[in-house]
């Protein structure tokens, strides 16, 4: 499959959702500091059942992501649709909390906002307004009456072609000059509803320079639920889709965006998302691999993929496991890289293959299962010559030759005192595997949409 089949047409699109003055559309990069989970919740105690409550938590978001995401991709997105009788259909982008979340500047007055930065999320959407009433003891809020969006914020009106392009927005419509309104239903019950609309992005460079980034799509959320929104103020889109906000944004920056995650344990260091050139990666050693950027797997990132090795020995593994299939009604292989997703996850013909080898390396070692991980050892429990051995080296082999060899904490990780297990779990055949974000730490990732390819290099993360 071209990775590049799709992308002209997807970015013709895109112009129809933001618009900058031309002396803001070029040169210069955006950064945005990107913000761990963990730093939101603070030190809630470093004993074995707060690790493992925060597991289960994680695990049962990742699941949910994983099935949601199997789900979406076996048929075409449709838009929602507003009945007494038929709920609208869950949405194709984020499901679960994520990981990463990022302050930005939005409306006027500009008022910061901290989103989950997910890049298997298309809608960009914010709470309404900073006062919201508690509605339930689930995790339901609800915007006052009184919400008022900011000045600069420009509802589409309901009878527009704009507003019948957008995906799941309703199909209510009492008079022309209504507001044209969305309704997002999650994987896990959660939803968010509001008003589609254009708004100004305000973004600082390193420098102190404030730079307006006009007319974003935006989504002002006036009822929305879950637990998961609650540390949080809505989600900002990175997915592969013309209304997301790396597709707008990376355009005017020279149509990249790139972002780095420190280990997913580390409470104090700083990441960054950049759009447009990361003066970090002209340090760096950058490899690339080719992306798969194709609507019917939209909104997420596409990775063309080889096989993966272990220590420098390349694993049986199916080669169909790596090709994306497109059925009339499911997909049957493939990878994608989601920030959004914690753990990393095989489809079964792969996943036995890696786990047999790594049964192979620790078989000396005195594993046990604690579920959602298959193999675990406690690092108390083991021998001095045991202790030095940190694990195999893990290498994804990317097509064209790219090879990523993610940290070994990064698959043997610690996740709770002295335990450690292979954090990669099994996703159902057929379907697709998906590179998760504990994967991805210590790497700077830039997706380089305009030449369809994904860079990656090892780095610590931090300023």
């Amino acid at each position: 499959m071209a990775a590049s089949r799709f992308l002209p047409v997807f970015l013709a699109l895109v112009s129809a959702f933001i618009s900058v003055p031309p002396s803001e559309a070029n040169g210069g990069a955006l950064h945005f500091r990107l913000v761990h989970r963990s730093q939101l919740e603070g030190a809630r105690g470093d004993g074995e059942v707060d690790a493992f409550r925060r597991l289960d938590d994680i695990t049962r978001r990742d699941q949910l992501r994983q099935k949601h995401i199997a789900e979406t991709l076996r048929s075409p997105r449709r838009k929602a649709i507003e009945s007494s009788f038929e709920a609208p259909i869950l949405s194709g982008a984020y499901s679960g909390a994520g990981e990463y979340f990022v302050k930005l500047k939005i409306g006027s007055p500009a008022r910061d906002y901290l989103l989950v930065a997910d890049t298997g999320s298309d809608l960009t959407w914010t709470k309404c307004q900073e006062g919201v009433t508690v509605a339930s003891s689930i995790g339901r809020r609800r915007a006052t009456e009184a919400c008022v969006p900011s000045s600069s914020f420009a509802p589409y009106k309901c009878s527009t072609d704009s507003c019948e392009s957008l995906p799941f927005s309703t199909t209510v419509c009492p008079t022309p000059q209504s507001p044209c309104l969305y309704d997002y239903r999650y994987a896990d019950g959660s939803f968010t509803k509001g008003t589609y609309g254009n708004d100004t992005v305000l973004v600082t460079a390193p420098d102190g320079s404030v730079t307006p980034i006009r007319d974003v799509l935006v989504g002002r959320s006036s009822d929305f639920q879950g637990v998961i929104f609650d540390k949080t103020d809505g989600v900002l889109g990175l997915g592969f889709s013309p209304i997301s906000f790396a597709i707008t944004t990376a355009q005017l920056y020279g149509g990249k965006f790139s972002y780095c995650l420190v280990d997913h344990l580390n409470r104090r260091d700083s990441n960054y998302l950049v759009f447009g050139n990361n003066s970090r990666a002209s340090q760096l050693n950058i490899r690339y691999a080719t992306l798969v950027l194709d609507s019917m797997i939209q909104p997420y990132y596409g990775i063309e993929v080889d096989g993966i090795s272990m220590d420098g020995k390349m694993l049986p593994i199916p080669p169909a496991v790596w090709k994306f299939v497109f059925k009339e009604d499911s997909i049957a292989g493939g990878v994608i890289i989601d920030s959004g997703m914690t753990l990393t996850s095989l489809v079964k013909p792969a996943y036995d293959v890696v786990m047999s080898a790594f049964r192979s390396y620790f078989k000396d070692f005195p594993t046990f299962t604690q579920q959602p991980f298959d193999l675990c050892f406690n690092v108390t429990q083991l021998s001095p010559e045991q202790a030095k051995r940190a694990g195999p080296n893990l290498a994804w082999h990317f097509s064209g030759g790219a090879k990523f060899t993610p940290h070994i904490g990064s698959y043997v990780t610690v996740v709770a005192p002295n335990l450690k297990c292979i954090a990669i779990v099994p996703a159902a055949w057929p379907g697709i595997s998906i590179i998760g974000n504990i994967h991805q730490q210590k790497y700077l990732w830039e997706f380089d949409l305009a030449n369809g390819r994904l860079g990656f290099a090892p780095s610590l993360c931090t300023e």
